[in-house]
């Protein structure tokens, strides 16, 4: 580990955490390829507590206590991070292969085996475990953050940072279910920001909110989004003002006056906040 990058990682975890009111701290999430890449405080649920846990239960517990937890092939009890963690190799023309087709949550046949064949998974034996512990307790070189939002401004506001780093908007899939694959794979593999939705595996069985939603950071995007966010967060533009309710003639931002005097619209009227206050 990289102990400079590591206390940036964690001040960086405070920083996001404080800006969006967050309840709980980011968790840091690495999938490693070997036994050496596990830190030697880790739990392992079946070697250590000869129990098993689903990948989302893990997380859930190490957001609650602190500890980081490592889960190789023995330790799973759901089916899905085996499959798109590389663990197993579901190959058609096999019994398992049936079984994942019947439990995809689609009926057609051919859209099965379509939706099954671009889902993203990392290939076969490419990884030995999944680690996850909290940000703030940082026991390893992470991937990826999962930062859990429980409202629609925590994810306003760090879709405004991915505008503003990337020139695009958030681009993301939405699946109902899967999450443990949604939330990992495709920023793991494209190093790309996502929104995912949890499982309702999580909310039953990891005690995830309802009203939660993953954002996922990749590691070396990390520090850089929790400073866009909090200086985003300053400024007038990036949140809700004071709510001023069903009101016509409402305040306007001063760049909404200046279009409508350009297109010669009525442009007099109370000014929200001005171009100054933009902050870009």
């Amino acid at each position: 580990m990289n102990e400079d990058r590591t206390v940036s990682y964690k001040r960086a975890a405070e920083q996001i955490m404080s800006v969006l009111d967050l309840t709980f701290v980011p968790m840091a999430v690495k999938l490693a390829k070997n036994e050496g890449e596990i830190p030697l405080e880790a739990i392992r649920p079946y070697r250590d507590l000869g129990i098993h846990y689903a990948e989302c239960q893990c997380l859930a517990k190490a957001r609650k206590d602190g500890n980081t937890y490592a889960l190789t092939i023995e330790d799973h009890w759901c089916w899905f991070p085996l499959i798109c963690y590389g663990f197993v190799n579901v190959e058609k023309g096999n019994k398992d292969y049936e079984i994942v087709m019947n439990n995809l949550g689609i009926p057609c046949r051919k859209k099965q085996e379509l939706f099954f064949e671009k889902f993203p998974k990392i290939p076969y034996g490419n990884i030995y475990a999944y680690i996850v512990g909290p940000a703030k307790n940082l026991k390893f070189e992470p991937d990826l953050f999962l930062i859990y939002c429980n409202n629609a401004q925590q994810i306003r506001e760090l879709a405004g940072a991915v505008k503003y780093m990337t020139g695009d908007v958030l681009h993301t899939a939405l699946d109902y279910v899967d999450s443990c694959g949604w939330d990992i794979v495709p920023s793991y593999i494209k190093r790309e920001f996502r929104v995912t939705i949890p499982d309702p595996g999580e909310i039953e069985r990891a005690e995830i909110g309802s009203n939660e939603l993953i954002f996922t950071v990749p590691a070396e995007k990390f520090i850089k989004i929790c400073e866009v966010t909090e200086d985003k967060h300053k400024k007038k533009a990036a949140r809700p003002g004071c709510n001023c309710g069903l009101v016509g003639d409402f305040p306007r931002p001063e760049f909404i006056a200046n279009l409508y005097k350009e297109w010669g619209l009525q442009s007099e009227g109370p000014i929200s906040w001005t171009e100054k206050q933009r902050g870009y």
